[in-house]
């Protein structure tokens, strides 16, 4: 570590009456490389060759304006020579300066400063200069702060695996007798509370005047708006105000502090016995200080008259269990949040296996089936229910068509206006995932009367959708942002999904799967082969099977009379297809696909067509 010291200076000196020292703390890449009190005026900025100066951090003698501190190497061209000015101010403020005519000065917690103005801040401030971060606090002269003392080990992050067990306590062994044992006991009685309630902050204010046998306890938090109280325990003393010094040091070198014998600190009237003080700040994961213990000890009160290092260290132990408990609500506060998130589009088996496992989530290639169900008429019933008649419609039908997907365990990919988009296969394997969404089709299709009834008198025609299933492998993950969650899975396998959801209108059948799906699914699947087709923006010709239902009465003679049909016009013989398709439609008129056959059937005939290829070009998506 590099400490540049810089000779002190008469607060009374030539930048004025109303100027005072400051504590000035420089952290470079993570680490504290400066701390020091420094007269003011100070000016920050980048290393200026031309006017001597050798290195960043080389501090030199006060000049006429004031005392320059480069914090910047010559390299850091984002931060100009004369970067800010500090000036202090009374009652722990400070004028800050953007000297600078380009960049705004940046802060921890507070709005940009844009260059060439001027504002007031009360300490503690936190600038952000290039690599560097200067927190900037009032003046703390060690000669008037009587016996101030700081424990020597840093006090742990929240979270972290150091404890005080794993403190140094030799020197401490010999306070260790029946009370203090009894101190430990109750202190994890405290720590163990803090792990299964909210209510930490009152227990550890508290604990501070019961266990460690102070005349104040107090907790207070850390943000934005600077220190206020969270819990407060009080042994007769009417006033909590804690010394702005102490805390505004606590907040600069993130340590437990404790002194005895100190009247001169900077305190308020009613608290101008004060004899003794302890604080020990509350840290979070990343070494923020977001909070502090506080406690004192009042002249001629009933206990010791100072803070023995052990009772500051139990105070610390207290700090770091508050610092655990609110890392455990903070955690607690995600995990809900994550859970909330998940079952938008997972079950909620799915999503509390999530919670607990996140990487599941992580983007990789798996094997799918994917499934695109689409209301048919949105354009016209929409023109005549209006917006929020057109929003219940939609909900009403939707609402129903995903749970027939959660029920099988797939996963809401998204909603498209009228459109629903499923996912099997992943983020846990699934095996059988394109047998899940053939269940979820049936379901579907069942539970289409049943919708068609509710709201057919609302939107004065039949609600009635189509659903195109495709399998394959696809890259699943994280398809939103960071803004937008949104897991799905992108690739050729859900185009093709898309597109065949489509060829549903075009064959005028509810559900359609492709030949990679129609293998995988069991024999308990009623399909029959429709027609190879090409879809838009995609070359190679796919088959395509309708996914019919058992309940659609005696369909074994129709499919099989279909089949034949079908085979006749792959093979040329368009006239056999004709006959067959004709006798077909006699008797079940109402068959689509039949229809459709039929119609390209003829028209071959008709036309006797030079060149002759079964796959049909479909005209549109």
């Amino acid at each position: 570590m590099k400490w540049a010291i810089l000779p002190r200076m008469d607060k009374t000196s030539s930048h004025g009456s109303g100027s005072h020292g400051l504590n000035i703390s420089v952290t470079r890449d993570g680490d504290e490389v400066f701390r020091d009190t420094l007269s003011v005026p100070v000016e920050l900025g980048r290393v200026d060759l031309t006017a001597g100066e050798a290195e960043c951090l080389d501090t030199l003698r006060p000049g006429p304006e004031a005392t320059r501190l480069p914090v910047a190497e010559p390299s850091e061209s984002s931060v100009s020579r004369k970067q800010v000015r500090i000036e202090g101010l009374a009652n722990d403020c400070v004028r800050l300066t953007n000297l600078s005519r380009t960049g705004p000065v940046r802060f921890g917690n507070r709005p940009l400063l844009p260059a060439g103005q001027t504002a007031e801040y009360p300490l503690p401030v936190e600038i952000l200069v290039g690599r560097a971060t200067i927190i900037v606090t009032a003046e703390f002269d060690p000669t008037t702060s009587g016996t101030l003392q700081t424990l020597q080990s840093p006090t742990p992050l929240a979270g972290s695996s150091e404890s005080v067990g794993h403190k140094d306590l030799s020197g401490l062994r010999a306070e260790a007798g029946q009370g203090h044992i009894r101190w430990w006991r109750n202190m994890i009685g405290v720590l163990q509370s803090a792990a299964s309630s909210d209510d930490f902050f009152h227990k550890a204010a508290a604990a501070v005047v019961e266990l460690v046998g102070l005349d104040l306890g107090a907790v207070f938090l850390h943000g934005d708006q600077g220190w206020r109280p969270a819990a407060i325990r009080t042994a007769g003393i009417m006033s909590a105000r804690p010394s702005t010094s102490v805390l505004a040091r606590l907040l600069a070198e993130k340590r437990t502090f404790f002194s005895c014998s100190d009247t001169q600190m900077d305190v308020t009237a009613s608290l101008a016995s004060l004899d003794a003080f302890v604080t020990s700040p509350i840290l979070d994961r990343e070494g923020h200080v977001i909070g502090a213990i506080y406690g004192h000890r009042v002249q001629g009160s009933g206990g010791a008259p100072n803070i023995t290092e052990l009772e500051a260290l139990l105070v610390e132990t207290l700090a770091c269990g508050v610092a655990a408990g609110l890392s455990r609500l903070d955690q607690e506060r995600s995990s809900l949040a994550r859970k909330v998130q998940f079952e938008q589009f997972f079950s909620a088996e799915l999503a509390e296996q999530l919670d607990s496992h996140p990487d599941l989530l992580a983007g990789r290639d798996a094997e799918v089936t994917v499934m695109f169900c689409d209301i048919r008429g949105f354009s016209s019933v929409t023109e005549r229910l209006g917006p929020t008649q057109t929003m219940d419609w939609i909900g009403g039908v939707l609402s129903p068509l995903s749970d027939c997907v959660a029920g099988t365990g797939g996963v809401l990919v998204d909603y498209v206006g009228d459109e629903l988009m499923a996912m099997w296969g992943a983020p846990t394997p699934q095996p059988d995932h394109a047998i899940r969404a053939g269940e979820a089709a049936r379901a579907m299709l069942r539970a289409a009367p049943e919708i068609d009834s509710i709201w057919q008198q609302v939107t004065g025609a039949t609600t009635a959708f189509g659903i195109g299933i495709n399998s394959g492998l696809a890259r699943v993950g994280n398809v939103g942002s960071r803004r937008k969650f949104k897991y799905g899975p992108l690739g050729n396998c859900v185009n093709l999904a898309s597109r065949v959801q489509g060829a549903t209108k075009y064959l005028r059948v509810p559900a359609i799967v492709t030949g990679v799906t129609r293998r995988l699914l069991d024999n308990s699947f009623r399909v029959r082969r429709l027609c190879s087709v090409r879809v838009v923006n995609i070359a190679e010709p796919v088959d395509l099977f309708e996914l019919a239902l058992d309940e659609q009465g005696d369909a074994t003679g129709l499919f099989a009379a279909y089949e034949e049909a079908l085979t006749a016009f792959d093979a040329g013989r368009f006239a056999t297809a004709v006959r067959i398709l004709g006798e077909l439609l006699a008797g079940t008129p109402q068959d689509g696909p039949a229809q459709v056959l039929l119609s390209r059937a003829a028209a071959c005939l008709i036309e006797e067509p030079m060149t002759f290829s079964p796959v049909w070009t479909l005209p549109g998506k």
